[in-house]
This record gives C-alpha cells, structure tokens and sequence, in this order.
C-alpha cells in the first residue's frame, strides 16, 4: 500500500496552495479529485461568472453615455452563444492545466471519490471508460487504498436545491454558466449574492428576469441601507423583484414553459434557477465513523483547522466558519496550513478582515465592523455616510449610483470598516481593506497623495 506524508482530498484555489508548498519543501503529496481539477471557482464559478460580469460592464458604460456622446444605437446587444463561447476558451482547459501542473511538480493525482476508511487510511474509487467489444464505452470502477500522515479535507460546497415537487426542473449557477442558449425567461429563486450576479447578467444579455424571495430581506448580511438602494437600481434597469412568496412547487407543460407556483400566485417562465444557498460536501466521506463534526454548514474545526482527529485537517469551503467562503479565503488557508505542517508556525490561524462584494451594476461591497453592528454599539462606533455622485470620479464616468459608508472606532479614529454601493466598488473595497487591515486613520488618509482622478485619489475626502 502507498504512503504519502499528506493526502489532499479536494483540489480547489485552497489545495493549490497546500500542495505547491509541501510539494516543494520535500513531502510526498497526493491529490484526490472526484469532478473538475481546480475547483469551482475557475471552472464554474467566480471566474467565467466575472468573464460574463465584463461584458454587461462593457455594455453598461456605453448605455450611461447615451445622449452625452452616444447615441441609443450605439448601445451593444450582447450574442450569448458568442459570449459562452469566448468563456469556454478559459474554463475548457483549467482541469487539464491543473494535472500538467501536478505532473510537472512530482504530485500524485487521483480522479474519484474519496473515503476515509480510518484516521491514516484513504479508499479511492476512480472511474474510468472502458471499451468493449460492441465498440461501446462503458465506466469501470476501481478502488485503491493508500496511506498518509496528514490528511486535509478541502471538499468545497455545492448549490442546495430546495426539496419541493419538480425540483427535478431547478437548474443551478453551475447550469446558467454553461448554458449554450440564454432563455426568453428566467426565474431566480433567492434574494442572495448569486442571484444577485447571475440575475443582472441574464438581464443585461437580453432575457426578462424575476428574482423571487421568501421574506423582504435582500441580500441578508450586507448593509441594507444599501442593499436595498441596490434593489432600486436594479428594478430601474429592468429586473422585477417578488418579496415574501414562498414557492410550492415547478411543473413543466408540453410546451416546456415551466409554472412556478407560490403561496400566493403562479408564474410562468422559461428557467428556474434554484439560487437558496450552498452546503458543504461532507457526505460520505467517512466522518460520523471517525467522529469528525460537520453539518451542512460545515467541518468543525479548531483554531488549527484541526478536526477531532489530531492529524486530520480542513479548509476552505467545507469547513464551518464565520468568515466569508471565497476564493482568497480559501488560499489564505492553505497558506496557513503548509507553514503549520511545515512546522514553521504553531499559531493559530489569524483571518485579516475580508472584504465581500456582490458584483453587478451598481456592485455593492463591505468590509470589517457593519453599520448595524455599529447602530447597536454606538458608544464605540460611529458611521458617515457620503453620496459620492456629484464628485469628479463618479461625474466623469456618468455613474448613477455612488453612496458609501465610513465607520470609526470613537476612541482611536481609526476607520475600522467601510460599505459602497458604486460601480468601482470593487477598487474602493480594496483600498479600504487596507486602511482597515493597517490601522490607518482619517487624518492619515488626507496626507497620502496618489494619481488624480481615481478611487485613490479620492480618500482624501473622507
């Protein structure tokens, strides 16, 4: 049986980082991967979704100069299938780089599903085509069993489909970014940041969309001051929003026009796109029998990204956390993770503040101590708001929408968190997780100089 000194089971953004680095300081590693090598994130995730997000970008900034130096003609209309095409010469290959790179680097690769048989033990059952004699290609199962020291856990999450009839007809952001036609017609169901994203490009590339939500609260976790100015912005450039509807069931006539059935009406529309959140892939891997911890919500884990067995650890999105489940958090993890294994920290894990944004037009972004944290704590916070429209940045570009808030720890002054609503919120975040990340007061912001006109240049106001 093969022994490898760590076991990665998950090769996304955060086994990257583990990998490389172990890989380089002289471990043996293995890398088990039951779908797409490289994760969600660049094969049908944040990736070719920011691919799509450019080009209702490109489309937004031309339709804002309409009749201030364009005219209505000028306005781009998106061809999907040229747009789905164009992103698929990024995704197609991703899986295909990541086994070159683990090829080229000496680390062992496995493709199938992995199971942890005892606390150093790894089954892995890969599946393979196989030709018969009919000239028929058939899936052929095989298991091996190999051994490592370390275990890490990396098994990311998946869209948690809501258990109603005709669930069967839901298709997922996974779907709607591989989409080869875009719908007359399209349904999401949630009030979340993937709605949100995928919603405003559907919308921007020609199709009637319908963001459908159980309660009125948009977007829960941003600052719904802001949330929902976002709301309104987007009602503008012709999303239609439905609050408080629960939906029942989905039944798909003759025709295939799907009828989607709420508590209090009934809807007709060509997708349903099931957009309720995600849950962690913890099933089946062995866990409850070694009395590993872990939920829906995720692996439970120490400041160590420990779990209860003392040589098996997680990271990334399948683990249960209150920081956000993105990319960078991910491969800050496994960062962390090969200095710990490496032997060169024996400190927990220290998460610097993480900035988060929903990335339509306008893109709504946070970071650090919330406005209602700090309405709840007015002794030690205070907030300012700033409607940054009429300034120079935001004139000079036409930007509709451009509000932002500023909150201070009272008895330092340092600006310890920040929200927007613009649509360079995305350089705005940035910079002020920056400030926040490094302590930087106002009075400090005023006294760096950087290019004029830009984001940066703005800080100086605040």
């Amino acid at each position: 049986m093969e022994h490898y000194d760590v076991a990665i089971i998950g090769a996304g953004p955060a086994c990257l980082s583990l990998a490389y680095d172990l890989k380089a300081a002289g471990k043996t590693v293995a890398v088990i991967e039951e779908n797409l090598f490289g994760g969600t994130c660049p094969n049908a995730g944040c990736d070719p979704k920011k691919i799509l997000f450019a080009v209702e970008e490109a489309r937004s900034r031309v339709a804002q100069f309409v009749g201030k130096g364009f005219s209505e003609q000028a306005v781009p209309k998106v061809v999907w299938e040229d747009l789905m095409a164009y992103k698929k010469t990024y995704t197609d290959p991703v899986s295909k780089e990541r086994i070159a790179g683990f090829d080229a680097s000496g680390i062992k690769h496995f493709h199938g599903r992995a199971t942890l048989v005892s606390q150093s033990e790894i089954a892995v059952t890969e599946q393979k085509e196989h030709t018969i004699e009919t000239d028929t290609q058939a899936l052929v199962s095989k298991t091996q069993h190999f051994t490592a020291e370390q275990i890490v856990l990396a098994t990311g999450q998946r869209a948690y489909l809501l258990d109603i009839p005709g669930k069967e007809h839901f298709l997922t952001s996974t779907d709607f970014l591989a989409l080869p036609h875009l719908p007359a017609e399209m349904i999401f169901l949630g009030a979340g940041y993937i709605s949100f994203e995928l919603a405003a490009i559907a919308n921007a590339c020609g199709a009637k969309v319908t963001i459908l939500h159980h309660n009125a609260t948009p977007l829960r976790g941003f600052d719904q001051d802001l949330a929902k100015q976002l709301v309104t912005a987007l009602e503008k450039s012709g999303i239609q929003f439905i609050f408080n509807e629960n939906i029942q069931r989905v039944e798909k006539n003759d025709a295939k026009i799907l009828t989607v059935t709420t508590d209090k009406a009934t809807y007709q529309t060509s997708a349903v796109i099931c957009a309720t959140g995600r849950i962690a892939n913890v099933e089946n891997l062995g866990l409850e029998e070694l009395g590993i911890e872990a939920s829906r919500r995720g692996i439970v884990v120490d400041g160590q990204l420990k779990t209860s067995q003392p040589n098996i650890f997680a990271m990334g999105d399948c683990i249960a956390k209150k920081e956000p489940k993105m990319t960078p958090v991910a491969g800050f993890e496994g960062r962390y993770l090969s200095q710990l294994l490496l032997g060169k920290t024996s400190e927990d894990i220290a998460y610097p503040q993480v900035p988060t944004a929903v990335f339509t037009l306008p893109t709504l972004a946070q970071v650090g101590v919330t406005s209602e944290e700090a309405e709840n704590k007015p002794d030690l916070y205070k907030t300012e708001w700033f409607d940054m429209s009429k300034w120079y940045n935001y004139f000079r570009t036409n930007d509709p929408v451009a509000l932002a808030k500023i909150i201070y720890a009272k008895d330092s002054g340092e600006i310890v968190g920040a929200a927007t609503l613009n649509q360079k919120a995305d350089e705005w975040i940035n910079l002020m997780t920056l400030v926040i990340n490094l302590g930087i007061k106002k009075e400090q912001l005023q006294n760096i100089i950087m290019a004029y006109p830009s984001v940066g240049s703005d800080l100086q106001y605040y």
